[in-house]
Order: C-alpha cells, then sequence, then structure tokens
C-alpha cells in the first residue's frame, strides 16, 4: 500500500499520531506546520477509495497534460493566489492551495523560482512545471527566470 502522509513526515521513525501533533502545536512544541497536521488529520478519517468518476477524471486530465506537455513544454504557474501571506492566514483559506495541489496529484515536477521583489517589497516568485520525468527542464528554466529577474532578495532590501 501507498505511504500514508503520517508514515513520510514522521521519518525516519514512526509515524507521527496526529491527534498528539495537534496538541502539541497548540503549545508551540510540533516539528510540523497546522497544514501538514491537518492534512494527516484529513487522512486519517478517510476510510474509502477515491470515486471512479474521481479516477477517471484524474487519469482524462493526465492524459491531456501528458500531450500538453510532453518532453520539451513547461508552464508557469503562480506560487499561491496572493503575494506572501502573512503567517499562518492560509490556515483560513484552504481552498487556496487547491490549485497547486492538482499539479501535486498529477505527478508533475515543480520547481518554485524566486523573481525579486514587488512594488510593495515583498518576494514575488513562480512554479515551473514541466511533463513527467522532466525535472531537469524545470531547473534549467527556473534558473534562467532567477537570473533575468533578479531571483531571491531579501524582503523590504529595496
Amino acid at each position: 500500500p501507498p505511504q500514508t502522509f503520517a508514515e513520510l513526515i514522521g521519518e525516519p521513525g514512526r509515524p507521527v499520531w496526529p491527534l498528539w501533533e495537534l496538541l502539541k502545536w497548540m503549545v508551540g512544541k510540533s516539528e510540523h506546520t497546522m497544514a501538514a497536521i491537518g492534512l494527516a488529520l484529513v487522512e486519517m478519517t478517510q476510510v474509502s477509495k477515491p470515486s471512479p468518476f474521481i479516477i477517471h477524471q484524474k487519469e482524462k486530465l493526465q492524459k491531456e497534460v501528458d500531450e500538453l506537455l510532453g518532453t520539451d513544454g513547461v508552464f508557469l504557474y503562480p506560487s499561491h493566489t496572493r503575494v506572501a501571506p502573512k503567517h499562518h492566514h492560509p490556515l483560513f483559506r484552504p481552498l487556496d492551495f487547491a490549485y497547486t495541489g492538482i499539479i501535486n496529484i498529477l505527478g508533475l515536477p515543480v520547481t518554485q523560482c524566486p523573481l525579486g521583489l514587488g512594488e510593495e517589497g515583498l518576494p514575488l516568485g513562480l512554479q515551473v512545471v514541466a511533463g513527467k520525468l522532466q525535472d531537469r527542464l524545470t531547473l534549467e528554466v527556473a534558473l534562467y527566470l532567477e537570473k533575468t529577474f533578479g531571483g531571491w532578495r531579501e524582503p523590504g532590501a529595496d
């Protein structure tokens, strides 16, 4: 069976117990983010497999994206729905992550690319997405974009 998220974030060692991690997080003692703990909690409550309809939709989208990207295509994808959200604010807008979750579900390689600072002095960036097993392509394009647009800079440095 596939590895659970609780097993994955517990490595090396035993799987984490999400309820215990939640309690630890509330007193500032967990090593994990609330988003990670939340995902482990959701996973813990799921007892059924995805419906055949959902699996069919995923496979259909996978085929379309594979045909679109091939071995030399990339697309540029926003890192988040808004520039640099305040700490913990994304927890109150969990659907903001749905559009990036699609890329994870499809198993596509992604490289986060820093592009400098926006008008407000906050970090700007994007994600470079390529077809399956084309990690080298995402890295090459991200390096080019980073050099062209200034890459990582300390927020507020301008």
